[in-house]
């Protein structure tokens, strides 16, 4: 319990599922999305993750003669590799949520601050995260975080050359478990970076494209490997190029473009979508007014660690894979 704040918080140390079913409910309350239609979601997220399990807050209130779940948070750990072979482990903020009717209670920021003194106190340097326009502000001015900015995005037609030799293989547990995901854990991420960015072991990436109620392709070119998955923009078939991994060897940026054009046929979608920056590779499309974009995002980063300066925090990759919209 915290003075000035309504309720009491549970972290995530129990394994009693009503915990978890919970927080799902309340999620697919305030922010309906399919991965909500079953505990199966968080379960992954903050339980099968091979760097450990997630800081969890779930904050209650007493209403109506029994408790309610009034907000929830998770900070998820995550391995970064940096310049020079160096690596940092921190963390994924994600799935920040409050009841609509509990706003402006000071829930949010209270099991915020506490999931950052938790993480920080177990040696995590950062946390990476992203919030829409409506919430920038106040995460900036009241909890401590740093704004980079708006996540670029490019629009990509499957109209002009795209790449011949490509192999196309859609991600199934099975495939998980082949010699052809191994070969593919083999080869990605291994390129040079100029700042921090994700680091895809074997089982990070194999956990990460294991997330439930999600279909994922992987395609496979001569100098890159991307991941893809399908949406709809009302009626419009659309892909969506989630990662591109460079597997050739040399400091040179590679033009994805070509092979994302090919990957957009392959859908049959009437376009591409790309957000994110790589500092390895080029795509090349159009930029639509943030206006038109559904949900813009804007990028933001956090120390966890006191002593490190996170205006010096400086992000190599960051692209949706990197983060739980797909």
């Amino acid at each position: 319990m915290h003075e000035g704040v309504e309720g009491w918080t549970i972290d995530g140390s129990s394994d009693d599922p009503q915990i978890l079913a919970d927080a799902t409910a309340l999620l697919d309350q305030e922010l309906p999305d399919p991965r909500f239609v079953s505990t199966d979601y968080l379960r992954w997220a903050y339980r099968e993750n091979p760097l450990g399990r997630a800081w969890e807050r779930h904050q209650h209130v007493a209403e109506g003669g029994g408790v309610k779940l009034v907000a929830h948070y998770a900070n998820m750990p995550r391995r970064f590799r940096g310049p020079g072979g160096a690596s940092s482990d921190g963390a994924w903020s994600l799935n920040a949520v409050v009841d609509h009717e509990h706003q402006r209670a000071r829930h949010f920021s209270r099991i915020g601050l506490e999931i950052y003194g938790e993480a920080g106190a177990l040696g995590r340097s950062f946390v990476v995260g992203v919030t829409n326009e409506k919430s920038t502000g106040a995460v900036v001015k009241y909890m401590g975080w740093r704004l980079i900015g708006p996540l670029p995005v490019r629009v990509v037609a499957p109209i002009g050359r795209g790449r011949r030799r490509m192999t196309h293989a859609e991600v199934t547990p099975a495939w998980l478990d082949s010699e052809a995901f191994s070969d593919v854990a083999a080869t990605v991420d291994r390129h040079a970076v100029e700042g921090w960015a994700t680091d895809y072991t074997a089982d990070v990436l194999r956990w990460r494209l294991a997330c439930p109620q999600a279909r994922y392709f992987v395609h496979q070119s001569d100098d890159a490997v991307l991941i893809s998955t399908t949406t709809k923009m009302g009626p419009v078939p659309a892909a969506v190029v989630l990662k591109v991994f460079p597997t050739t060897a040399g400091s040179a940026r590679i033009d994805a473009t070509p092979a994302i054009r090919s990957v957009t046929r392959w859908h049959r979608a009437t376009f591409a979508v790309y957000a994110g920056f790589n500092s390895s590779v080029r795509v090349r499309g159009v930029r639509p007014p943030r206006r038109v974009q559904p949900s813009p995002l804007n990028l933001i980063v956090r120390h966890l660690d006191p002593t490190i300066d996170q205006d010096a925090i400086q992000l190599d990759t960051f692209e949706f894979l990197d983060m739980d919209a797909y």
